[in-house]
């Protein structure tokens, strides 16, 4: 089992607590190792989703800049065509440069830093309420106004924000915390495992596959991993053959 990933031992105490739990308890090893195993799967349960198999946070925060910078643009394309219209009413022109002026004022704004954009989510918040009326006043298809865009522009900087300082606490020792959980996780899994092994050894009431029916997951996971890992490194050592010029 020593190839087990965080997030292989996530996926295989969730189905451990699930549909093998009474493969699990039906043993005295099982019902001694039932609550550290447990402990053991809330402890990585807590951990960052990234850490465990989850979204990796730095594909999650381009995700949200790409919603950021669609609405961003979105914004700038239609304030840009309303002050291209010859003949748009004045008070409908001051409304588009207010928008401007308040979210985007250059299309090039969308180049700003993940933390600028976040930092601007801010400001950006209170100018939505102070400029509702003139965000209402544009349309947009389907009954919709350009507040709807605003406020997915700025709920797309806040989301960055809120991943940015996620990925922060996780580079802070969420890390280390993590190699530790699994080794003792694993630790404590072998000595389940040899007890489970003693205890099948001396008492024949205990079916003879007990012990597949609590790691079966645990074992096809590990072996997928291995074989992962072995199939990577024969193609890093495979020679490379020169090309026929």
């Amino acid at each position: 089992m020593r190839y087990l990933s965080l997030a292989a031992l996530k996926v295989a105490f969730a189905n451990l607590f699930g549909e093998r739990h009474a493969a699990l308890v039906l043993s005295g090893a099982g019902k001694t190792y039932e609550p550290i195993l447990l402990a053991k799967k809330q402890q990585i349960d807590t951990l960052p989703g990234a850490l465990t198999g989850g979204k990796p946070l730095a594909e999650a925060i381009a995700e949200a800049d790409d919603v950021h910078d669609g609405f961003g643009s979105a914004i700038w394309h239609l304030t840009e065509a309303y002050a291209r219209w010859p003949k748009v009413p004045p008070h409908v022109r001051a409304a588009i440069e207010r928008v401007r002026a308040a979210f985007i004022p250059e299309l090039d704004d969308l180049r700003a830093s993940y933390v600028e954009e976040a930092h601007a989510a801010f400001e950006h918040r209170k100018r939505i309420d102070a400029l509702k009326a003139d965000l209402q006043l544009i349309p947009l298809a389907e009954g919709r106004t350009l507040l709807e865009w605003a406020e997915g522009y700025v709920t797309a900087a806040e989301q960055i924000g809120a991943l940015l300082s996620q990925r922060a606490d996780a580079e802070t020792g969420a890390r280390r915390d993590a190699g530790r959980i699994r080794t003792a996780t694993l630790a404590v899994l072998g000595r389940f495992r040899g007890a489970l092994g003693d205890e099948i050894a001396v008492n024949p009431a205990l079916p003879r596959d007990l012990d597949a029916q609590v790691f079966g997951l645990f074992d096809e996971l590990g072996q997928m991993r291995a074989d992962a890992l072995a199939g990577k490194k024969a193609s890093a050592d495979e020679p490379v053959t020169p090309e026929t010029p």
